[in-house]
């Protein structure tokens, strides 16, 4: 029997000494993959970018599960976002953040197409897409619309001459049940190719309402594309996206008891939204410069009912109901140079904007329940109709000296003109109702300087200015003076390095940034009214670090982890004291670990960890989301055409919160999601 236990233990040795050893002899086939990103209009490695950029792949989207825009942000340092049910949210970078205005610190682009449907609705599933790219830092000199903190691009999967299909169905638990496919090919090879994709899911809410059935949550959305090749020289791409949903418009649950359990109001609760893009692309190769159209239409349209009792024998706000509809048209041409292997480089475009949004409120309240402060009234309706024409042209050129040194200049002029028709009934009785028109300009300049050590080293420097367009707030306000809000004005200062290691098994980069805000744009609650606002609060500073590094130690292995830090500072603020305060809605800190091991059979295992530091959700810093981490993970078997997985997100079922407030003496918030759990499976074709 000793002989027979030394044997086993020789033998589970000698397998374990041989496993080591191939691995260690595949490993100079292993690197990390190449990410091919369009951050400055053309395509580059992103390790050769000048600039703070993190990239998922098609491969990372589909491991981490990426479903939806509002899953984005736990992979990116220093990315922040807030999701409100289907209804918007507040999406957040390096501390600038889009508040619920026509106004955005953070461009959301799908296909180069802006794709924020209106101030309250966004695009949210996602499917068949080829690569995510997030980019931190002011990036007008580049894109369309202005983008002050950072831009998120969206590239969807394109048709080609390749037959590509494949079908994926979802369940899990609250009843979940989600189902997506996509067809794609040629009707006339290398001339004409088509494309759709498609997605239905529906699932139980999270939260049980007492005295109402189960709401059922549903999303259904569809793409189509169809790409013409006529010339060599000319490429061009028709999409229509849309996207419709009806599910909670982020519910209002009280913290201080079961937040999963609360009371309806016996209201036919609701938070309803419709999006479409209509965009052509067209792009043109000539000998002395590439040409490049954009053409689009973006349309959304929203209705939210609510209503709960939050105290005992009373409720807070009775029921609320908010309509809104927006248009925009919009055209974008860029010129830019067509040898990428010049040491010159240059790229000069114009953009213009016109769009109409027509917003409708009425809040309604149980004024025999509970004492409402002054400015409350039992039947509050506003009307607002807001009428934006944009205007910009934008461009960069850099020069590259012994292929080493890049210094890279660019520059932005923007003209925004925004129009508002205003009316506010209370009771019966006009309180407000007035017209007004405000314009700004803004010249925005930027300046890189990159150094290339080796092939893996590059440092860079660079400053330049950021600017987000002033407004009025579509809801609020009874006088022009108290609805218009100034532009937002910010220098950002950064140096980062970028490298790889070990052949290209360790990427390691690493930034650092300053950044200065005027008129910093704030959602503003009045204490003795509850009447919201969105106001200027002078200056702040935002300063912090960011990490990221990808290690595949050998063939199947892969560890992946981010940090971000963020300190953010009121340094002035005209409304109240709160100088010394943190920026609202931007978490002090967010890190992240992601360990993989795909194996030679096809099976796979994942785990990720999430942490996010203390933020606030008001410049008064009163109420706030405690640090907390959320763990995920994966199990799954996988071959050429075939995909099973199994899956658990938040594991340990954290409660958290994404927004927070207090009214009527009640504090209450939006919840985060919970523990779920479920098995998805896919076939390629």
């Amino acid at each position: 029997m000793q002989i027979i236990k030394s044997r086993g233990r020789l033998f589970i040795v000698v397998a374990l000494v041989w496993l080591i050893s191939a691995q260690v002899q595949a490993q100079d086939a292993v690197q990390v993959d190449t990410i091919t990103i369009t951050a400055n209009k053309m395509e580059e490695n992103i390790q050769d970018v000048a600039g703070s950029v993190s990239a998922l792949s098609e491969m990372q989207i589909e491991d981490a599960g990426i479903n939806s825009f509002n899953d984005i942000h736990i992979h990116i340092p220093n990315f922040s976002s807030y999701a409100s049910g289907n209804m918007g949210g507040y999406d957040s970078i390096r501390g600038q953040t889009n508040l619920i205005t026509s106004s955005r610190a953070v461009g959301i682009y799908v296909d180069d197409v802006p794709a924020i449907l209106s101030s309250w609705t966004k695009l949210t599933n996602l499917y068949e897409t080829e690569r995510i790219e997030v980019l931190r830092g002011p990036q007008g000199n580049l894109y369309g619309l202005n983008s002050a903190g950072g831009v998120v691009n969206i590239i969807t999967k394109k048709p080609g001459n390749t037959f590509r299909a494949n079908a994926t169905a979802e369940y899990g638990n609250y009843d979940l049940r989600s189902y997506k496919a996509s067809v794609s090919g040629p009707v006339v090879k290398d001339k004409l190719f088509m494309g759709f994709a498609g997605k239905y899911k529906t699932r139980d809410s999270y939260i049980e309402e007492e005295g109402a059935d189960t709401h059922k949550d549903n999303w259904i959305s569809g793409r189509f594309q169809m790409r013409w090749v006529p010339l060599d020289t000319t490429n061009i791409l028709f999409t229509s996206i849309d996207e419709d949903s009806d599910s909670d418009h982020g519910v209002w649950v009280p913290k201080d008891s079961d937040p999963f359990k609360i009371k309806n109001m016996g209201l036919d609760e609701k938070g309803d939204t419709y999006g479409n893009i209509r965009s052509l692309r067209i792009k043109h190769h000539t000998p002395w410069f590439d040409l490049t159209s954009i053409t689009a239409k973006v349309s959304g349209e929203s209705q939210s009912v609510g209503g709960k009792d939050f105290v005992s024998g009373g409720a807070n706000l009775k029921y609320m109901v908010n309509d809104q509809d927006s248009n925009k048209w919009m055209q974008e041409l860029r010129f830019a140079s067509t040898d990428k292997e010049n040491a010159f480089q240059w790229i000069l475009g114009g953009f213009y904007l016109k769009g109409e949004e027509d917003t409708n409120g009425n809040f309604c309240k149980d004024t025999g329940t509970i004492d409402a402060p002054t400015g409350i009234y039992a039947d509050d309706i506003t009307e607002s109709e807001i009428e934006t024409d944009i205007f910009s042209l934008f461009g960069q050129a850099g020069y590259t000296f012994q292929e080493r040194l890049t210094i890279t200049a660019g520059l932005r002029y923007d003209r925004d003109k925004k129009e508002t028709d205003f009316l506010h009934n209370a009771n019966g009785t006009v309180i407000a109702d007035y017209e007004a028109s405000t314009t700004w300009d803004a010249v925005s300049p930027k300046l890189v300087v990159d150094f290339r050590a080796n092939d893996s080293i590059m440092t860079y420097v660079s400053v330049a200015k950021g600017y987000k367009s002033g407004g009025y707030s579509s809801h609020m306000g009874d006088t022009p003076e108290d609805a218009m809000f100034d532009p937002e004005y910010a220098w950002s200062y950064e140096t980062g390095v970028k490298t790889n290691w070990l052949n290209n098994r360790i990427i390691a980069n690493m930034c650092g940034f300053y950044t200065t805000v005027d008129d910093i744009q704030i959602m503003y609650t009045d204490p003795d009214t509850w009447q919201m606002s969105y106001k200027n609060a002078a200056e702040a500073t935002l300063w912090g670090i960011e990490l990221e590094t990808i290690f595949r130690p050998f063939a199947g292995l892969q560890v992946m982890a981010s940090f971000g830090l963020l300190e953010t500072e009121l340094e002035k603020h005209e409304i109240r004291e709160y100088e010394g305060n943190r920026v609202p809605f931007a978490s002090d800190y967010n890190a992240g670990l992601v360990i993989q091991y795909n194996s030679p059979w096809g099976i796979y295992i994942r785990g990720e960890g999430s942490w996010f530091g203390k933020s606030y959700f008001g410049e008064d810093n009163k109420y706030s989301q405690e640090a907390y981490m959320i763990a995920n993970s994966k199990i799954g078997y996988e071959t050429e055409n075939f995909n099973i997985n199994f899956y658990i997100k938040n594991a340990f079922d954290k409660t958290y919160y994404n927004f927070v407030n207090c009214r009527g003496g009640v504090e209450k918030g939006i919840l985060g999601t919970p523990l779920t759990c479920g098995v998805q499976a896919t076939l390629r074709f």
